[in-house]
Parts: C-alpha cells; sequence; structure tokens
C-alpha cells in the first residue's frame, strides 16, 4: 500500500531533479533550443510547429535568462511538493506548468508527427506530470496521506487512455511495416532483434495495450491490468527510451516510463481510503 503523499513525494522529487538537469551547462546555450525545442517542430501541422518554434524565438535571445526560470520553477515546485507546502496551489501550479511544457517543449508530444509511439516517450512526459499531479489531489476533509477517491479513479481512466493511444499509435503505417518499429529502439540489440518482425510486434503490443484500456475502464482483474501496465512501461522506458538518457548533457527528464509507472500506482485499488473505510466500518459496528 502506497500512500498519496508518498506518491506527491515521489512526483516533487523528479520535478526537483529535472530542475536540477536544466541547470546543465549546455541547457544555457543555443543548443538546447536548437537540439531539444525546435527538433519537436519537425513533421508536425503547421499550427504546432508555429506554436513551438513562436516560442523558442521568444527564449533563444536570452536563453541563460529564461533557463534559469525554467529550472527555478521546477527546483521550487518539487520542494514544495516534497515539503508538502500550499499543497492544492502547488498541484495546480504543476498541472499548469505541464500543459506549457508539452505544448511549447515537446509539441504535443509529437502526437501527430505519425513517428509518436508509447515506446518511444509519447504522449509526452510533461503531459503524464500533469495526470499525475491530478490524480493526488488531496481528499477534502483527511489527513493528507490519504487518498481521494476521485483521485484514484482519474488516475485508472487517465492510464486507459493513455494505453487506448498507444494502442492506435501501433497501428500507424510506419510501424506496420518490417522494420518500422526497429527505428524507434534506442538500445542497438533490441533494434537488430526486432528488426524483421515489425508489423507482428506492432500488432501484439496495440493488442496489449487496448486489453490493459479495456481492463481499467472496466475494472476487470483491474490489479492484473494494473500490473500488466507497470511492467508495458519500465520496458518502454528500458529499450525505447534508455531510462530518458538523464546523463546525455541535453537531456531535460526522465521520459514518459517512469512517469507512467507513478501514474499507475496511483490507479492501484489498494489505497489507505479502502483500510479508512472498513475501519470505521468496524468501529460502527462495534459502538
Amino acid at each position: 500500500m502506497v500512500s498519496r503523499r508518498v506518491v506527491q513525494t515521489i512526483l516533487g522529487l523528479i520535478w526537483f531533479l529535472d530542475g536540477v538537469f536544466q541547470l546543465k551547462p549546455q541547457m544555457f546555450t543555443s543548443a538546447f533550443i536548437q537540439q531539444v525545442i525546435l527538433p519537436t517542430a519537425q513533421g508536425q501541422p503547421h499550427w504546432i510547429a508555429a506554436i513551438v518554434t513562436g516560442g523558442a524565438s521568444l527564449v533563444i535571445g536570452h536563453i541563460a535568462f529564461w533557463n534559469g526560470i525554467f529550472a527555478a520553477i521546477q527546483l521550487i515546485l518539487g520542494i514544495a511538493l516534497i515539503f508538502n507546502f500550499k499543497t492544492k496551489t502547488t498541484i495546480v501550479f504543476s498541472i499548469v506548468w505541464s500543459v506549457l511544457v508539452w505544448v511549447f517543449g515537446e509539441g504535443f508530444g509529437q502526437l501527430l508527427t505519425g513517428q509518436a509511439l508509447l515506446v518511444n516517450g509519447a504522449p509526452g512526459a510533461a503531459l503524464i506530470y500533469g495526470l499525475v499531479s491530478g490524480a493526488i489531489w488531496p481528499a477534502q476533509e483527511s489527513e493528507s496521506s490519504a487518498w481521494n477517491k476521485k483521485g484514484i479513479r482519474f488516475a485508472q481512466l487517465s492510464l486507459a487512455s493513455l494505453f487506448a493511444v498507444g494502442c492506435v499509435l501501433n497501428l500507424q503505417p510506419t510501424y506496420l511495416t518490417s522494420s518500422g518499429l526497429s527505428q524507434v529502439l534506442a538500445l542497438s540489440w533490441a533494434a537488430k532483434a526486432t528488426a524483421h518482425q515489425g508489423v507482428l510486434l506492432s500488432m501484439i503490443l496495440a493488442a496489449l495495450e487496448l486489453a490493459i484500456a479495456v481492463m481499467i475502464v472496466f475494472k476487470k482483474r483491474l490489479q492484473l491490468a494494473i500490473w500488466g501496465s507497470i511492467a508495458l512501461s519500465l520496458l518502454f522506458w528500458w529499450v525505447g527510451q534508455s531510462f530518458g538518457q538523464v546523463f546525455d548533457p541535453l537531456a531535460t527528464d526522465f521520459n514518459s516510463g517512469l512517469l507512467m509507472v507513478v501514474l499507475a500506482i496511483c490507479a492501484s485499488p489498494t489505497h489507505r481510503w479502502k483500510t479508512s473505510e472498513n475501519s470505521q466500518a468496524r468501529q460502527i459496528r462495534w459502538v
């Protein structure tokens, strides 16, 4: 059983580390814009490309200043979540910042490029930060560690939606070819192993992701579905995202795999509020 407060601390720690990553020397140079931000505009519909390039043009002239602001925001969010400071206000700011990063920094997760997959980081880590933030919204009248029932259900539906989207993404024409899937894998041995099995593996992944989504939505074998989502997310984080490549000079976060695991923890049905309800019921019967 993992309390809501523990997950809040985990999210805070991830935000804080993202802020630390933002302080890498290369982030204070134009390389951050040229090699991290602008590539997310490639292959996008014109209106998305315009949003990304427009945002980049606003900050590139004073990149050191703006990058310092970006790092400070993430560090402050992390510290506030870790130390439970103004929790609800901090969560709101976490959601707002997540959306801004998802739009201007990740180009809406590059979902419309025809290249996005859960395996390689879709729908964008920043979006999942926002979903986890919504899931840990505290109960109205309960202790800080207690889960909000609506937050748990929100996490379940969010996780199901991500896997449903993942199913659709696996059926894109790019990945219904023999070598399509191998081209997005970060590990060379994994790419070689799947070089001629792209269609079959894409269909298998699509079926698994759809099954997980349906099971979570309708709460059928929910615990199995949650553990299945965690296993797939960890697999994607490893073979497709190389654990976020956090030691790369221009890596800004852990990528989506880790965040999907955190969201799955939020969606688990074995939380404290059930124990609390059972305890209250026993007390009533005792009286």
